[in-house]
């Protein structure tokens, strides 16, 4: 992909981005990075280096670390992108919490389990689902928490339309009974630094 080519992607001046590839005090915007991101099939933490050489042990506080509220947009945004995230909801041994594939579409998260959890999650009054990336390298990183009702996907139109999805759950099996949750209320958090009175190049920051 040429420099042209991936700065039309991107919506910058190629002029521009080769300045951000070779001086390290350039800035772009949390959107724009995530957009560059996007067009070289890769994540913007590992664009600015948080999956390189990350230190072992507890995460620390960063110098002036400062952290914010997300907008609703801001979590959706990062929901958007799919992935991985844990289910918590009420056992009879207490709070459970399972990773599982999802996906979200049409303002709901959707994911596949088995028809005994399925069933054990619609008759709850209130799910909680989750996700979060932390840089332990920059001391960065965010969560999102959807709170909402789930609901069972039997009806075969919707079924079908979900089909093209990647719910495959990483347990394999006979794992095919859909959820979605349609969030009652989302929230979400990040943590980023600040350097020398202003803002680090913000990789997490915001989603404009």
């Amino acid at each position: 992909m040429s420099f042209e080519e991936l700065a039309k992607r991107v919506g910058v001046d190629p002029g521009y981005l080769r300045y951000f590839e070779r001086s390290s005090d350039a800035t772009l915007s949390g959107g724009a990075l995530l957009l560059l991101a996007l067009a070289l099939d890769t994540t913007p933490i590992a664009l600015h280096g948080g999956e390189v050489d990350r230190p072992p042990g507890h995460g620390r506080a960063g110098r002036h670390p400062v952290l914010e509220t997300l907008t609703p947009a801001q979590c959706e945004a990062h929901l958007a992108a799919g992935g991985v995230g844990r289910i918590v909801y009420s056992s009879g041994r207490g709070p459970v919490a399972l990773p599982v594939n999802y996906e979200f579409t049409d303002g709901e998260v959707v994911f596949s389990t088995d028809v005994s959890k399925a069933s054990t999650l619609e008759l709850e009054d209130v799910v909680s689902f989750e996700i979060d990336r932390v840089d332990e390298a920059m001391s960065e990183g965010w969560s999102v928490l959807v709170t909402g009702r789930a609901r069972r996907i039997d009806d075969p139109d919707e079924v079908l339309k979900l089909s093209s999805l990647d719910l495959e759950a990483w347990a394999g099996g006979a794992r095919h009974a859909l959820i979605a949750i349609k969030p009652h209320e989302l929230t979400g958090r990040v943590i980023w630094l600040k350097s020398s009175g202003a803002a680090t190049q913000g990789v997490l920051i915001s989603l404009d």
